[in-house]
């Protein structure tokens, strides 16, 4: 694939992202899916992803009029907006900025502030000096120092959830995915340190970062491959999830103090990797689960039948193109390529008419779902209930859909949140991913042309 083609099909991802978003007095409002979906909300998670490939096309002269950095900018006047006095993010928020949050989440602190990051860092790319600079920075460093605050667990150098990717108590205590986030966070923050030569700024919330990194980089392996979570007892949980994706997808090679686990230890992540794929490949539908789709356990939630999650899949194709499988990471493209919409929308994630009719009998009408999304464990404190009520509104009108599209339009393969913002920013990265790949071994196949030459 060319430069043209990419930015061809990076724009045509870009123009579905555009139709999730929504420009108000408070800046860019990048919603999870369109407004008349299941998902009306922003998430700082979905949109800290998305700020990541705005920062690449805008960096990597693949925004060629601009869009990418406009959403990107416009992303971080909203999320500065809605930034609470403490310096912390909630889960998700309205159109409004109104907090519309229902599960303690400890990562959006970390996404909040890499979405200013990012801007940042494209505005220092772009050689601009922006006029939020100050305020910017400012509201990084309360997130940073609520985070250490609130959640560091400074007795074993790492950052304690009660929820995060998943948003089930899943992931209740230390989890690679979270860990990762901050991880990810602390290098943008050294980056942001260099390149606006920010002298003494952030070295008290950072004199800790080294010794973070390496617990990161060391605690969560065992038996030669990571593991996705250490409970807050202290034991290992064991079970396959894409969260063992974190260290290749959050780069955590990067800008690392001292000496990382991944150079002594590269085959780490191939094993995590493969691990991964061959307990959560769904063999019926392609593409991988999120976890293994136990019913009867509470912490673990099915969402209107168990299959393939499409941004996870996406990863994986990433994570395919930066280790030169080329054709394998086409493979995975192409899967998800079946299950585009007529107007080319890709979903969060699918399941089948057998498994969502097994959901509804054993999870959804007796009451067990409910109990799964509003698990107190998980909840915020003193949660208003007509928060719950709209959730439960959205979860019985998406669900209704299905059944209706079961019935009415005889399907068998169910498409769950059309579109998912989230799917194309994944899907987008990979194709960065795969261009990135070729044209440094084109450059390399030149220069060592060059070199038998010479």
């Amino acid at each position: 694939m060319d430069k043209d083609k990419l930015c061809e099909k990076l724009s045509e991802h870009l123009e579905i992202i555009k139709k999730c978003s929504i420009t108000s007095e408070h800046g860019t409002v990048l919603l999870a899916t369109i407004l008349e979906s299941r998902y009306p909300y922003v998430y700082p998670r979905d949109s800290a992803c998305a700020s990541m490939m705005f920062r690449q096309m805008a960096e990597k002269d693949l925004d060629s009029n601009g869009d990418a950095f406009s959403m990107l900018k416009g992303m971080a006047k909203f999320i500065a907006y809605v930034q609470d006095e403490s310096g912390k993010w909630g889960q998700r928020y309205g159109l409004n900025g109104q907090d519309k949050a229902i599960y303690i989440q400890e990562d959006n602190t970390a996404y909040g502030a890499i979405i200013l990051a990012n801007y940042l860092l494209a505005c220092c790319f772009r050689r601009e000096k922006p006029e939020e600079l100050e305020d910017y920075l400012k509201k990084i460093k309360k997130a940073i120092q609520y985070a250490l605050q609130h959640f560091y667990r400074e007795e074993i150098f790492l950052f304690f959830s009660t929820t995060g990717i998943h948003e089930s108590a899943i992931e209740k205590g230390y989890s690679i995915w979270v860990n990762h986030v901050y991880t990810h966070f602390f290098n943008l923050i050294l980056q942001l340190t260099k390149k606006f030569d920010l002298k003494g700024l952030f070295d008290e919330e950072l004199s800790f970062k080294c010794r973070f990194c390496q617990s990161v980089h060391r605690r969560f392996m065992l038996s030669n491959r990571f593991v996705r979570r250490i409970t807050k007892e202290g034991t290992f949980d064991l079970r396959p999830d894409v969260t063992l994706m974190s260290p290749v997808y959050f780069q955590c090679k990067e800008e690392h103090c001292d000496s990382c686990v991944l150079d002594e230890n590269p085959d780490i992540i191939t094993n995590s990797v493969n691990f991964m794929v061959e307990n959560l490949w769904d063999s019926e539908l392609g593409m991988l689960q999120r976890y293994l789709p136990f019913t009867e356990d509470i912490e673990t939630h099915i969402h209107a039948g168990n299959g393939p999650w499409i941004q996870y899949t996406a990863m994986l194709a990433q994570y395919c193109y930066k280790t030169g499988a080329v054709e394998r990471g086409d493979t995975i493209l192409d899967q998800i390529d079946k299950y585009r919409t007529v107007e080319g929308f890709i979903p969060e994630h699918l399941s089948t008419k057998r498994r969502f009719e097994e959901f509804i009998r054993l999870e959804w009408e007796v009451g067990l779902d409910a109990k799964k999304e509003f698990h107190p464990e998980i909840l915020i404190p003193n949660l208003s209930y007509d928060i719950i009520v709209e959730e439960l509104f959205f979860m019985k009108k998406s669900y209704d859909k299905i059944r209706r599209d079961i019935y009415e339009e005889k399907k068998t393969v169910i498409q769950f949140a059309i579109p998912l913002m989230w799917s194309h920013v994944e899907y987008a990265n990979a194709l960065i991913a795969r261009y990135e790949y070729q044209s440094t071994n084109e450059q390399d196949t030149v220069d060592l042309a060059a070199t038998v030459k010479s």
